[in-house]
């Protein structure tokens, strides 16, 4: 089968994947909230799972996605290129790495191969070598995995070489943008700018095609720390507003911590409205972990718990009935009959949450029923 042949199946594949709302939950303060309107059409992607973490995102909603990365220092220069692959090399790495990613045969494939990037090239000429590179590569990849989708991670957001680029989307090499946005600059609104820009290159490229850009919850300009919640939520809410979907990637040195909360938290709540999995009933359940959102494994974490009436009119008398997470965590109440309440009152508890010593994700969403409803949250085992 030639390339375009495979492409055109690919973006069949691709429109209709785009579609799918994504499926599961969320978050640490939980209470009844409306769906998003974008929920059809913008998709999250986790590529965390398969590097060097096990967070476990999925849970959230994400759905896994594949990347092939550089393992051979393919190199061009304006004559030639080199530490070129065989075709068959090649395109057994690509299955290995759908295979390593959990990633479904339709998910997204992304090439990450960085030194061979058209936009980083020093010269026009090389530049050209790269492109040549890049055809060959992109068709052997959909040789291997004829029904996915494919990408490459670039920096969309400078024109430097773009005609070079733009030849393989217009070839029907590619077919999806992914174009890195991590927090390499000094704000948060220099980071809007950037992505503002990148969608402006990509639509000049291609205005069919969907955008799905790298999200790091790191900043990356040589400060220390992860985003805070508002941070995470203003990026996310602009990606969504500009974009069809996002793909969120860690290095292997990003750890989940009590720094972490912010924008998992955020994350979480994000994606059961996107879902449409968010909380329901007449009570919000908020919760307070004594450090943060962390709960340890092999031992129990005393949480509190509260239901609190944020309707116009008394609720009815109810009963908690259970929390519950992934891998045999439990939590058991110390009280469990929630009285009636007017407007605004709120009634409290602690609960007992059992993590066992093996359980294996570095985050767990639980969920917390009532009679009429429920709540979720959030932890992160580290």
């Amino acid at each position: 089968m030639t390339v375009r042949a495979t492409v055109r199946r690919a973006r069949g594949v691709l429109a209709a994947a785009a579609l799918l709302a994504l499926a599961t939950t969320c978050l640490g303060t939980v209470g009844p909230a409306a769906q998003s309107a974008h929920a059809a059409t913008f998709t999250v992607y986790d590529q965390t799972q398969g590097d060097w973490h096990h967070w476990d995102l999925e849970q959230l909603g994400l759905v896994d996605n594949a990347a092939v990365y550089d393992r051979w220092g393919l190199s061009c220069s304006t004559t030639g290129c080199s530490n070129v692959p065989s075709q068959a090399t090649f395109e057994a790495a690509v299955q290995a790495a759908v295979g390593t990613f959990t990633a479904a045969a339709s998910a997204p494939l992304v090439l990450d191969l960085e030194n061979i990037l058209p936009v980083s090239a020093t010269s026009a000429a090389q530049a050209q070598q790269d492109l040549a590179l890049y055809e060959k590569l992109a068709t052997w990849a959909h040789d291997a995995e004829p029904s996915a989708p494919l990408g490459i991670y670039s920096y969309d957001y400078s024109t430097a070489n773009s005609s070079s680029t733009k030849q393989l989307y217009t070839g029907g090499y590619l077919q999806f943008f992914a174009p890195s946005l991590y927090n390499r600059w000094a704000t948060v609104a220099d980071w809007e700018s950037e992505l503002d820009a990148a969608v402006a290159n990509d639509h000049a490229m291609d205005s069919a095609l969907p955008i799905y850009p790298y999200l790091w919850p790191q900043w990356d300009n040589g400060t220390s720390g992860q985003l805070s919640g508002p941070d995470w939520d203003t990026e996310f809410a602009r990606v969504q507003a500009r974009t069809q979907g996002a793909i969120v990637w860690a290095d292997a040195a990003t750890t989940l911590g009590s720094g972490s909360c912010g924008w998992l938290g955020d994350l979480a709540r994000e994606m059961s409205l996107l879902t449409g999995t968010q909380s329901s009933g007449p009570l919000t359940v908020t919760t307070q972990v004594p450090n943060t959102c962390e709960a340890v494994r092999g031992s129990s974490t005393a949480v509190t718990v509260t239901l609190t009436d944020k309707g116009t009119a008394a609720t009815a008398a109810t009963t908690l009935r259970s929390a519950s997470g992934p891998q045999g965590i439990t939590g058991t109440f110390g009280a469990t009959a929630v009285p009636a309440l007017a407007p605004g009152a709120s009634w409290s508890t602690t609960m007992s949450l059992a993590v066992p010593s093996g359980e294996t994700d570095q985050t767990a969403l639980v969920r917390i029923a009532y009679d009429g409803g429920f709540g979720r949250l959030t932890l992160i085992v580290p």
